[in-house]
């Protein structure tokens, strides 16, 4: 262990001492992030935004929307009771702090939040392990220190905040005892340290301060593109981290490709180098992080977009790297590493590929195994980990729309379909979408071209006073942002595709500006991907797919994406579209060519381009398919030949393999819906007049019949209610 070095040096009482202070505060972020994160939150610098992410068992992230910020935030991060979530940003000088919902992971803004930091550019955000007070790293105004109320979550700047410190401070850390806190200026080659005062939380810089980084020999940053840096800057450091026990330092180098190592004294928290400090890393190191364990030291690599490794020396503070060191981070511009509590995972947010990683750790050996990337909103900066609440699953519910009949809700958990609760609207339902929240249900009414908005509540469906509005001429299908912020329909008969904003409170359907858009020749589907970055137009008549771009985090899609080459090339009649989760890959199902059109979305125009080997064969007349929420298998309905094919989803390439297995049904399947949690698939005969509710196998996507019940009225859609309104 690392104490082992210092308990033959000093005595009981004073190993307790120094300990004491340190493991008080450990003790506190124990409890607070007490089991496994249920959540995850990265913010996106270049469309100002803050995401929200589901933390499966396996470490998975999956979407749950994002919220709006004000520009450019580049941190964020968890208070240590686990009720808050805090993002910076950066040009506006702001705070931004939300409370954190721990069953589903909400953030709702705590009253008069944004706060004012008065720190000009603030670019790190870090709490003291008491949760009463936060600090900012501005990168023109020193260190931004602010108390913190832990019931409502209201920040206010201290007493002579900000603190002075060098030029361009850009990454602050907090020492684990709560004692110490130390600034990087990156112009000026120097950490900046302070001591904190435990009562009020003001900063006092200790005697020697700042320390000098490492004696870098001059550097031509005109030759690097960095003309604003001026002569002083050294190695220009850029981040900082501290282990677990708060006895080294490291800060990463970016224009000497090194990290300097310090050691850290107990008693008053000044640095000193130790022997042979800096240590190189690898060009453009961005950020620097410490296993939970303490053995192993983690720096990512901008220019190569790889993460080196290197094991610490607990004794000597010297670092070396592991065998296999540096390992792909997974995708362009890694900027953060954040581990999970026991180290076996770490998330790494690739900035310039706009994803986020997920890496196994061999706690061992400290070695990285890339096993995903998902696609999230544009530029994520950092991301935070949170605990939550467990919830009990609840049993989804299904609504149908039923032509003239209306709508009709059924208890999806229930093999005999009872009717639960059904409503009218004006003319016969062809399709129905569901909020993400499940409290507002729209049905799209193909004979008189309008769209109705129904509540779904404990007295079941009621139609949304004044929630009819026009469509265009035929409306096939829709789909709602997973933000539930906007609703898409596209019209067949006059080739458009059409959205709303849709009220959080009344749900009523409000149009946007600039909408209805030209799609191809009869638009038949539209899909949005997981991160609500892109939406694909399904064009039956002519044989592609269009797709369309978010202008910004709040806005909805108005921009067809012809200069990417939009529409995009599919087989004969296309007739469906799924994106897997990570939002890597698209799949199209073309009912004609009785095969499935396979595509990589381009992470910044949403732009299609076809896998090797596609398209890939499927059985006769593929009429819907959609994706298990694992991402692994890729399920058919092939109408002709009355089957549900499975086809395996090749890891890291997208590919589909030949069907290795497939369910015949007693029907001709017209439709498919996915469970939520991915345990269940429902099946719509083509005729709409009989249900089918197959048990789909976790680990290897085998399919069992569960049920098969003969409806009353026939079906034309059928949606999934999911939220969480009950």
């Amino acid at each position: 262990m690392w104490y082992s070095s210092i308990l033959p040096q000093m005595s009981y009482s004073g190993v307790i001492s120094r300990l004491l202070p340190i493991l008080a505060c450990v003790l506190l972020a124990v409890v607070a992030h007490a089991g496994p994160a249920r959540f995850a939150f990265t913010v996106n610098g270049l469309d100002f935004s803050l995401s929200r992410y589901q933390v499966e068992s396996d470490g998975q992230l999956r979407h749950l929307g994002h919220i709006p910020l004000r520009k450019s935030p580049p941190a964020v991060v968890m208070d240590p009771s686990g009720r808050f979530v805090l993002a910076i940003s950066k040009a506006e000088g702001l705070i931004n702090v939300f409370r954190l919902d721990p069953a589903n992971g909400d953030l709702t803004p705590v009253p008069g939040s944004p706060f004012e930091t008065r720190a000009r550019s603030p670019f790190d955000i870090v709490f003291h392990p008491s949760g009463r007070f936060v600090y900012v790293a501005a990168r023109f105004g020193g260190v931004g220190a602010y108390a913190f109320d832990g019931e409502s979550g209201i920040v206010t700047p201290l007493p002579g905040s900000p603190f002075k410190a060098q030029k361009r401070t850009r990454s602050v850390v907090m020492h684990p005892s709560g004692r110490f806190i130390y600034a990087v200026n990156g112009y000026s080659n120097s950490v900046s340290a302070y001591a904190v005062d435990p009562q009020s939380g003001v900063l006092r810089e200790m005697p020697d301060s700042p320390f000098s980084v490492a004696e870098i020999d001059a550097i031509d940053y005109r030759a690097l593109k960095m003309e604003d840096v001026p002569a002083g800057a050294g190695g220009i450091p850029y981040h900082m981290a501290l282990d677990p026990a708060g006895r080294f330092a490291f800060v990463v180098n970016w224009a000497a490709a090194s990290v300097s190592v310090f050691r850290i004294d107990p008693d008053n928290g000044r640095l000193a180098a130790v022997v042979g400090s800096p240590f190189f890393t690898g060009f453009n190191p961005y950020s620097v992080t410490v296993h939970p364990s303490g053995r192993f030291v983690y720096v990512t690599q901008w220019s190569t977009s790889k993460i080196a490794v290197h094991a610490l020396d607990p004794h000597t503070g010297r670092l070396s790297p592991v065998s296999g060191s540096p390992f792909a981070s997974g995708g362009i511009g890694p900027v953060a590493l954040v581990f999970n509590v026991e180290g076996s995972r770490v998330y790494v947010p690739n900035y310039e590929s706009n994803d986020v990683a997920l890496l196994d750790v061999d706690t061992t050996t400290g070695v990285l195994q890339l096993r995903e990337t998902i696609k999230t909103r544009s530029g994520p900066w950092d991301l935070a980990l949170a605990g939550g609440r467990a919830v009990a699953a609840q049993s989804p519910q299904l609504i149908a729309a039923r032509g003239t009949a209306g709508l009709a809700l059924f208890d999806g958990a229930k093999g005999d379909l009872s009717v639960m609760a059904t409503a009218k609207t004006d003319g016969a339902v062809q399709a129905v979408a569901v909020r993400p929240d499940g409290h507002f249900a729209y049905a799209a009414n193909a004979g008189s071209n309008t769209l109705t908005a129904l509540r779904i509540g404990s007295a079941g469906l009621s139609v949304v006073a004044g929630g009819t509005v026009a469509t265009g001429r035929r409306p096939a299908a829709m789909a709602i942002d997973v933000n539930g912020w906007y609703l898409y329909a596209v019209n067949s008969d006059d080739d458009t595709l059409t959205a709303w904003h849709l009220d959080p409170d009344s749900g009523m359907p409000r149009p946007v500006q600039r909408a209805p858009v030209r799609t191809g020749r009869q638009p038949v589907a539209v899909t949005l991907d997981p991160a609500a970055r892109y939406a694909f137009v399904v064009n039956a008549g002519s044989n592609d797919i269009s797709v369309f771009r978010y202008l910004a985090s709040a806005m909805p899609l108005l921009t067809d994406s012809r200069k990417y080459g939009s529409p995009f090339a599919a087989g004969k009649e296309p007739v469906a579209l799924a994106v897997e989760p990570n939002g890597h890959y698209a799949y199209v199902a073309n009912a004609a060519s009785n095969d499935i059109s396979a595509y990589r979305i381009h992470h910044q125009s949403g732009a299609l381009s076809a896998l090797p080997g596609s398209p890939f064969k499927t059985a006769k007349r593929p009429v819907d398919l959609t994706v298990h929420p694992s991402g692994r298998w890729l399920f058919v309905a092939n109408r002709d030949v009355s089957q549900v094919s499975i086809h395996a989803i090749e890891k890291g390439l997208g590919a589909l393999a030949l069907a290795a297995r497939e369910l015949k049904l007693p029907v001709q399947p017209g439709s498919l819906r996915l469970g939520p949690k991915g345990d269940i698939l429902w099946v719509l005969s083509e005729d709409g007049r009989r249900l089918l509710r197959l048990a789909v196998e976790g680990t290897t996507g085998g399919l069992t019949l569960l049920s098969d019940e003969s409806l009353e009225q026939p079906i034309a859609d059928l949606a999934v209610v999911a939220g969480s309104r009950r």
